[in-house]
């Protein structure tokens, strides 16, 4: 039968197994469900697990609705009970009528248990009474638990059955007598600087208003994200669950405790001090006036006329005192004159206005009496009994102007403390977060951070400055090579460390690499001593700006020598041009021209390492001609600028370096470039690290620029450098040589930009109209390259103005014949090719007179075993 559910029980000899059948599983429960799968027993298990858990949550998640709806109707009530005894107690007397009066005690007397039940349970569940008695963490004993405990103390004067177990009087005026004096009045004063103190409790006020407001803003701003359909109702349940409210960090709290405190502390003196400079008008006239009745008394003896017509006169006067107008609230509504005598008009010298007094509340009636005076064995006394309804208006009125002056002073200067916070630590705080975290992200990024919101002078901001310049000497210090150290040392959020850990493990990478060199350098620090630094940093701030201008940086500063790197990228970021190669076994010129730069496949050490026929072919990235190019030219440059440079032309003149019969000093340097992998990382220890590349192709790139000494040129260039350049670039170099290096048998042809060092190069400016600085324009420059550069640009022009087509003709044929063994030839033409040059730097072809001097070594005889190459001697 359909949707029939049938559990039949089975009984077996061995065992008694019940099996549940149904022609609807859906009828069955999950217990029956778990009893009929058999094997998927399992893993229903963790579904309905799963299911119960959602469940769980579900009555969780309502849980706490519950009691977040129960807190919300806790902190209603709680600030309701707050504005009844700030407010309450001026309200009653200004428009209630005194048959209220007993109302207004039964809420005072609700709202003084509320606050004392607070502080009982927040004692509890806030403190921690592990420590001892006196060692409470928390809220017990702490400032805001004697703060609450004084605002309730500051209600047992309103709460009239409190007051009278002990002993003192409710009310705002005590019934001090004629000796109260102005004792009275300081008293009253003071009562109601105590009632002040419960102002305190509109922080609580303010932190619930303010957390309630952050509350309907988070929640309306999510709810608008549900609309436009970014999230769904059921996300966004999760995300409140997940997340609750945003709360305030430990230092904007911390911060807003203190502030609090101090405008509590500012609040309370202010209401203690005020008072007593503050200037009132008297309240003593009555007792005055009394006490002029009570000697008028005594002159008249038993004089009756006398004391009629100076009652009568009295009478008349305090009828003419109204309060601001008012006639229905007289001054004098009763008078008491003792002893009794002059039966006829005792009833005008002793009267009670009893309509007037049932309308004044008992604490509104001020009766001054007199002391008694004895004169012949009679006593003289006099009681008057005055209206202060006015007066308790008035004072009401000022009361509630009061509390909203100290309640406007508690918020401005809560507001403005704050604002000072966030300006002079908060802003300051997250400003350094930023830049910490901005070079994180790209340490060789170089930030303005000129225009950040700072604070001014103040210690902040200058603990500011020093975290960018601490960030600005890391990447000075580490370069290219250190991004990686710095990122992942300075990195705070989502994972960072707190220990220093510069030891990171290397990665591969491309790059151009570039070796220059101080010739010469020995007897400079020999004969400048203690001026070496500055001549070097004055060629290192010439080699540093060409390059970096020219798109590279500089890795090592070895005091004659500098490592300059055009990084292309990591072994990852260049995984698309990947191609695989053949594996070049042999050493024929024929074999290298078909090879694809053989040197940039390193050859395995171990397992680890990659096929060397698994090698990106640095030919087919985009752009890469052009950095090339730029590599070039940023050498070029500094050539260029080592021999007009003002500072450095100086040293052409110096004595100290002048050895011989040379008429001056010369400048000059040596530059390689070569491109390949390298292992970019940490070398050294925690003591000391440097951020480096580590490879053959790295160490190839010095060994170009030992070997400019041998060739008698300026810049010698690889082969693999040259294939990356533009077709342009190309054209202006020129094949020297081809050669072997240490510990490599394949042949490698290296080339040379011819330059003429010897020559004055104009010093540059800008152009007439040009707002730019010198800079500016050869920044620009160098960002907008362009082939053209090689015909245009004045200085590369000038540097190889010897390098005629005629002389380039000459040697290139020499060259070919040397490589193809005709030395004979070579030596004639290389000679007239060396002749051609004599008015270059060193009187002729630095390259002419190597391969020159190499022939005359083999007695001009080409070997048999010439292959159209040769070791290079020079490292």
């Amino acid at each position: 039968m359909k949707n029939n559910k049938i559990i039949p029980d089975v009984d077996m000899d061995n065992s008694k197994i019940a099996r549940t059948v149904s022609a609807d599983p859906g009828l069955l429960s999950n217990e029956e469900l778990l009893e009929m799968l058999g094997d998927r027993r399992l893993s229903l298990k963790l579904i309905l697990a799963g299911e119960k858990s959602k469940e769980r949550s579900s009555a969780s998640l309502t849980g706490k609705r519950i009691v977040e709806n129960a807190r919300k109707r806790y902190d209603d009530l709680m600030m309701a009970a707050t504005i009844f005894v700030l407010f309450g107690d001026d309200i009653r007397i200004l428009s209630f009528q005194p048959s209220a009066d007993s109302t207004f005690a039964f809420f005072t007397s609700l709202s003084f248990f509320l606050f004392l039940l607070e502080i009982i349970l927040h004692s509890w569940a806030k403190s921690d009474f592990s420590g001892g008695l006196f060692r409470i963490k928390g809220y017990a004993c702490s400032f805001f638990f004697w703060l609450d405990l004084l605002a309730v103390l500051s209600m047992v004067p309103d709460v009239a059955w409190l007051a009278s177990s002990l002993g003192m009087q409710s009310g705002l005026l005590d019934s001090f007598g004629t000796k109260a004096g102005k004792a009275g009045k300081i008293g009253a004063k003071s009562s109601r600087v105590i009632r002040m103190a419960r102002l305190v409790r509109l922080v609580k006020l303010y932190k619930v208003t303010s957390q309630r407001s952050r509350e309907k803003q988070q929640l309306d701003d999510l709810k608008k994200l549900v609309e436009l359909g970014h999230y769904s109702h059921v996300e966004l349940q999760e995300y409140l669950q997940r997340n609750g409210t945003n709360k305030q960090s430990k230092v904007g709290a911390e911060l807003s405790d203190i502030i609090t405190r101090r405008v509590i502390i500012a609040v309370l003196l202010m209401l203690c001090i005020v008072p007593l400079l503050t200037y009132s008008s008297p309240i003593d006239d009555e007792r005055d006036v009394t006490f002029f009745m009570h000697s008028t008394n005594m002159n008249a003896a038993s004089d009756c006329d006398y004391l009629e017509r100076s009652i009568v006169e009295f009478r008349s006067f305090m009828e003419q005192i109204v309060w601001d107008g008012h006639l229905e609230q007289p001054l004098l509504v009763a008078l008491d004159v003792n002893p009794k005598r002059c039966q006829h008009v005792v009833s005008y010298i002793d009267f009670v206005n009893e309509e007037i007094m049932s309308l004044i509340r008992d604490e509104a009636l001020r009766v001054v009496t007199s002391e008694p005076t004895t004169i012949n064995g009679v006593t003289y006394s006099v009681s008057a009994t005055f209206n202060e309804t006015p007066y308790m208006m008035r004072e009401a009125t000022s009361s509630i102007y009061l509390m909203f002056f100290v309640l406007v002073m508690l918020v401005v200067l809560s507001t403005q403390f704050t604002g000072d916070a966030q300006r002079l630590v908060l802003a300051p705080i997250e400003n350094m977060m930023t830049i910490v975290n901005m070079v994180a992200d790209d340490p060789l990024e170089v930030f303005d951070f000129k225009n950040t919101a700072g604070s001014d002078d103040y210690e902040t901001q200058v603990i500011q400055m020093a975290i960018e310049k601490i960030t600005a000497l890391l990447r000075i210090g580490f370069g290219v090579a250190g991004a990686e150290i710095i990122s992942s040392n300075m990195t705070v959020e989502g994972g960072g460390s707190a220990c220093l850990n510069p030891m990171i493990p290397g990665k591969r990478v491309y790059a151009l690499f570039g070796f220059c060199d101080i010739m010469s350098f020995d007897l400079c620090t020999e004969k400048l001593e203690d001026e070496i630094m500055t001549f070097v940093n004055s060629v290192a701030r010439i080699v540093h700006d060409e390059v970096t201008r020219w798109g590279g940086t500089c890795n090592k500063n070895l005091g004659n020598a500098f490592l300059m790197v055009w990084r292309i990228g990591d072994e990852k970021s260049l995984s698309d041009y990947r191609r695989v190669g053949r594996r070049h076994s042999g050493s024929s010129w024929t074999e290298v021209k078909q090879s694809q730069s053989p040197v940039l496949a390193p050859k395995p050490r171990s397992a680890s390492y990659k096929s060397q026929g698994d090698i990106v072919d640095l030919r087919r990235i985009p752009g890469l001609d052009v950095l090339s190019d730029k590599a070039l030219v940023g050498f070029l440059k500094v050539i260029v600028e080592i021999n007009r440079d003002v500072q450095l032309l100086s040293y052409r003149k110096d004595r100290r370096l002048v050895t011989g019969g040379e008429k001056g000093f010369l400048l000059r340097m040596g530059f390689g470039l070569h491109a390949g992998w390298a292992i970019e990382g940490a070398v050294g220890s925690l003591q000391k690290v440097d951020a480096t590349y580590l490879s053959p192709h790295v160490n190839m790139a010095a060994r170009m620029e030992a070997a400019t000494r041998q060739f008698g040129v300026a810049i010698l260039i690889t082969r693999q450098f040259f294939k990356l350049m533009s077709e342009t670039a190309q054209i202006h170099c020129r094949k020297v040589d081809i050669v072997t290096v240490k510990g490599s048998n394949v042949p490698m042809p290296i080339y040379t930009y011819d330059t003429f060092q010897k020559q004055i190069f104009p010093q540059l400016r800008t152009p007439k109209y040009s707002n730019l600085c010198i800079n500016e324009v050869l920044a620009q420059q160098a960002e907008n390259y362009d082939v053209s550069v090689w015909m245009t640009d004045p200085d590369l022009i000038q540097l190889r103005c010897l390098a005629t087509p005629e002389f380039l003709k000459a040697f290139e044929k020499g060259l070919k014949c040397y490589l193809e063994g005709n030395w004979e030839e070579a030596r004639s033409i290389l000679g007239k090719a060396d002749e051609m040059m004599s008015s270059n730097d060193t009187g002729g072809d630095g390259p002419s007179r190597a391969i020159l001097k190499y022939m005359k070594a083999n007695d001009w005889s080409c070997p048999p075993t010439w292959s159209g190459h040769r070791p290079l001697t020079s490292k």
